[in-house]
């Protein structure tokens, strides 16, 4: 089971970037001056959480597999 959600993790996190990018799109659309700041005032409370969640996948280094951790 754990090696299933580390795996899960992994897989997250490697796809992290182009599903950065996907979020991203549609607020960068609606923006003549195209840039994060302004990207992230036009998102709810939701998406401001999802997005700092898959910025930090991006973000930080992949964790090695340890045992009772995921």
């Amino acid at each position: 089971m754990q090696h299933t959600r580390y795996r899960n993790y992994l897989q997250e996190a490697v796809d992290a970037p182009e599903t950065l990018q996907r979020f991203l799109a549609p607020f960068m659309q609606q923006l003549t001056e195209k840039n994060l700041g302004n990207a992230v005032e036009l998102m709810s409370k939701d998406e401001y959480t999802e997005f700092e969640r898959l910025l930090g996948l991006v973000a930080e280094p992949v964790r090695p597999f340890t045992a009772n951790t995921f």
